[in-house]
């Protein structure tokens, strides 16, 4: 029995490199290649032509050699109600805006592709690969009940990167978070790091191996059982994931020894994820109030932190086993769930000099590893670096639960995930300190604070996406003041200053006898999209008393991945398939097709999609070339899965 779902995601891709699908690169994921110091992976069709990773992380800098990021800590003094002792607490955050640059130097792709050519003559080194989604975390640390450190995780964000590109980093912190923050930047070893999560999609060699998953089992573990608007850290649901493997609910079945368990694993439980999971909020970045506050029990961010904790453990009982066994250096293992390869943030900190910021030492992979699930050592085993942050990435149910057994054949080119990390210190910025171009805070309530700043951020992944299609945003604020005036300020977000802005827009309004500090925070504001085709769409007025008014495009990037049986297809002599998917955007018709390919192997392929926000389907229409030049075309369809099986002739 085969089952169904959807699946939300907004993917990155490189602006020039945009195919007709959104997905030009098909890069196979399990034959990593060292070239210098960067990591290749070759392409399926042609296993000469590679593409490079890009993992060199920098704050970046103005033309005068200067930090480009602020930080604003804010806070609000919290009034006692009747009958309670007076309060001397403040309400508060903070928000965290940086531009980053990803990049590979000329100099370090130039030494690669001779050494490429050394080890395999004739290869060629192509660009660089493009990643699908990423997010950015900031770790810092605070005393426990025992006065031992602690990491904790203060800020979760998407990592909109871009070659050699500036890319906005905006993160809302709670107060703890801001609090943490603002005080490890006054040392110039900062206790900060950068830690990103980057997701790339390509192809797992063929496998020997069946994967099957008992839904109603699945179902029913006492993790999942709250409900379905229930949310999860990524690595919750892995350790879920791992329990239901040892019940027997997960099988995964592997032929001959020819495949490598832990990355049949890793597909496993990627497919699983997709299938029963959504990523919060359109993107799996959690908002503010989701960071903080999760109804009962633990927020967000103290799961994430204990799920830090957890791997943390895991990784030293790994090395405590093979101390002794192995003096091979130690590599990064990995959490199987995203297939991640963790790295250290062993990296220097970064100094400061008067001809400009330097930034801090990246803390490099060594090389990259198949990831390692539920990793048990042995007489061979590699000592593990201990993973500095569990895996970011929160999802929620989705609406639609899955039912029967699912089954998958590995025996072909499988679409999958790979998570990519790596991490940088912030480096030293205490000299900015007192700056306040860089630092400020602000106190909402001090009648002296007579002018409000609106910070506005549009929701995609990278300019590629706002490119793909949006054509501009506007959005306009208006403040109805005590004294019967009204301030009014705009902005428009196209894709020339989205990018140039660090996607980071703002307004103001200012103080004309609001004698009610509190009333005067709230404004109103109003939203206009462009979107591909002319469309125009209006949201409806709105209020609200926040500082930062994220802006959630109407229209979501979406998937869907077609799957095809390699022993059906041989069995009834199908050549050729051609999937075409029909897609609306206001009324507009869409079309994108793939084709799969029996004789090479490729069975599996992708489509990207545009739907409105929390509304899924799209149509789809399969057409079989068989032996004899015979061709079989279903009538078309719709529905709204993740997966569909594109074996069965109509």
């Amino acid at each position: 029995m085969s089952v169904k779902a959807n699946y939300n995601h907004i993917g990155i891709v490189f602006l020039g490199l945009i195919s007709i699908n959104g997905w030009s690169q098909q890069i196979i994921l399990d034959k990593p290649l060292k070239a210098g110091i960067l990591t290749l992976f070759p392409e399926v069709n042609n296993e000469n032509t590679y593409y490079y990773l890009v993992d060199k992380i920098h704050l970046a800098t103005d033309d005068q050699g200067k930090p480009q990021f602020s930080f604003l800590k804010y806070a609000n003094n919290l009034g006692s109600s009747a009958g309670t002792a007076a309060s001397t607490d403040l309400e508060g955050g903070g928000i965290f805006h940086a531009l980053v640059t990803l990049s590979v130097s000329d100099e370090d792709l130039q030494n690669a592709r001779r050494e490429l050519e050394r080890l395999k003559g004739g290869a060629k080194i192509e660009g660089p690969i493009l990643y699908k989604s990423g997010k950015f975390g900031l770790v810092s640390s605070f005393k426990d009940a025992d006065g031992g450190l602690t990491s904790k995780i203060v800020g979760i964000g998407n990592a909109p990167i871009l070659d050699g590109q500036k890319a906005a980093i905006s993160i809302q912190l709670t107060k703890l978070g801001a609090e943490l923050l603002w005080e490890t930047f006054k040392s110039p070893t900062p206790d900060i790091s950068f830690t990103f999560e980057m997701d790339i999609t390509g192809f797992r060699s063929p496998k020997r191996a069946i994967i099957e998953a008992d839904f109603d089992q699945i179902y029913e573990h006492q993790s999942f059982g709250i409900g379905i608007a229930s949310t999860f850290v990524a690595g919750e649901i892995s350790a879920t994931f791992d329990d239901l493997t040892r019940k027997g609910a997960i099988k995964v079945t592997q032929i001959g020894d020819d495949a490598k368990m832990d990355e049949l694993i890793t597909t496993a439980y990627n497919k699983l994820t997709e299938m029963m999971f959504s990523p919060l909020n359109g993107s799996g970045t959690p908002n503010l109030s989701n960071l903080s506050s999760m109804g009962s029990g633990q927020s967000l961010l103290d799961r994430a932190s204990t799920m830090l904790a957890k791997n943390r453990q895991e990784a030293r009982l790994v090395n405590k086993e093979a101390d002794g066994r192995s003096t091979r250096p130690a590599t990064p293992i990995g959490s199987a769930a995203t297939g991640s390869n963790g790295s250290s943030s062993a990296g220097s900190s970064g100094s400061s000099s008067e001809t400009g910021y330097q930034p801090g030492t990246v803390a490099r992979q060594a090389g990259i590893k198949p990831p390692t699930a539920n990793p048990v050592p042995d007489e061979n085993q590699e000592r593990a670096i201990v993973p500095q942050l569990a895996v970011l990435a929160s999802y929620e149910f989705k609406k639609v639960r899955q039912r029967g057994i699912f089954r998958i054949d590995l025996n072909k080119y499988t679409v999958d995930n790979v998570m990519m990390r790596f991490d940088e210190n912030i480096g030293d910025l205490s000299k900015y300190i007192d700056n306040s171009n860089y630092f400020r805070e602000v106190n909402l309530d001090n009648p002296l604070y007579t002018q409000r700043e609106i910070v506005a951020t549009v929701d995609v992944g990278s300019i590629q996406d706002f490119a793909q299609y949006i054509n501009f945003v506007n959005v306009r604020i208006t403040k109805r003041h005590e004294n019967g005036e009204s301030t009014t300020d705009e902005v428009r977000i196209d894709r020339d200053n989205f990018n140039k802005e660090g996607n980071n827009f703002r307004m103001m309004y200012g103080w004309k006898g609001d004698s009610d500090r509190r009333k005067w925070r709230e404004f109103e504001y109003e939203i206009d999209w462009s979107i591909m085709g002319g469309n125009t769409i209006s949201e409806p007025l709105k209020k609200t008393m926040s500082n930062a008014i994220g802006l959630n495009p109407p229209y979501q990037m979406r998937y869907v991945e077609f799957q095809a049986d390699p022993d059906v297809v041989i069995e009834k002599g199908i050549r050729a398939i051609n999937i075409k998917v029909y897609y609306q955007v206001e009324g507009k018709e869409y079309i994108k097709q793939v084709d799969l390919n029996p004789a090479r192997g490729l069975l599996s392929a992708r489509i990207d999609y545009l739907s409105r926000f929390n509304e899924l389907g799209y149509q789809y229409e399969v057409t079989w070339r068989l032996k004899g030049n015979q061709v079989i075309t279903t009538p078309r369809k719709t529905a709204t899965e993740t997966i569909l099986f594109v074996d069965e002739l109509q």
